[in-house]
């Protein structure tokens, strides 16, 4: 399973604006937070 670690953290995607998956995540729970706030 070191593949999903692999893609989930350090791949970067063109559709998310070349950022991993996980960052990707990390910036949009923040947006959500903060326009929940």
């Amino acid at each position: 399973m070191d593949w999903i670690a692999f893609y989930n953290h350090s791949r970067l995607h063109s559709a998310l604006g070349y950022l991993s998956p996980m960052q990707f995540e990390q910036r949009w729970l923040a947006a959500q937070r903060k326009s929940a706030a």
